[in-house]
């Protein structure tokens, strides 16, 4: 069986003294430790360089901006070939445009004209010819909703 270990019971080494350091060793060791180390290559000034030297959250807030900014230059370039389409709509006679709405299959309600009608006051009078007899009679004939008057 062996026998348990206990420290006490074991002689110990005499140390040896230790000699003191050189006069002004640790006042040199930073700068010595710092000479040994491998210098980094100083990288190559770019024109971008500066912008490594900004904060993230300020890189974040730039690149955003950047995004945002080209959407909305895109949409703003876009929008000509818009305004081209509509130009083009606007060279056709809007007399013309009546009767293609109104002797064509289209479905189009009394709404899209009354809309029509407020954009353009004097468009009406350019293709309604109706005397008052005509347009009493007309609205006499729309069925009335009593509910909604009571």
């Amino acid at each position: 069986m062996n026998k348990p270990f206990k420290l006490d019971e074991h002689p110990r080494r005499p140390r040896p003294l230790l000699s003191e350091p050189p006069a002004g060793y640790f006042d040199q060791l930073p700068t010595r430790v710092m000479a040994r180390l491998p210098r980094a290559e100083q990288p190559a000034i770019t024109s971008w360089s500066w912008l490594l030297q900004l904060p993230a959250s300020l890189r974040t807030g730039l690149a955003t901006m950047l995004v945002m900014g080209g959407f909305a230059a895109s949409f703003w370039w876009s929008n000509p070939a818009h305004s081209a389409t509509t130009a083009s709509l606007d060279s056709v006679p809007q007399t013309q445009l009546v009767n293609y709405l109104l002797n064509s299959g289209a479905r189009v309600e009394s709404t899209d004209l009354a809309v029509l009608a407020a954009a353009h006051p004097e468009l009406p009078g350019t293709f309604l010819h109706a005397s008052d007899e005509e347009l009493t009679d007309a609205l006499d004939a729309q069925p009335a909703d009593e509910s909604v008057y009571f």
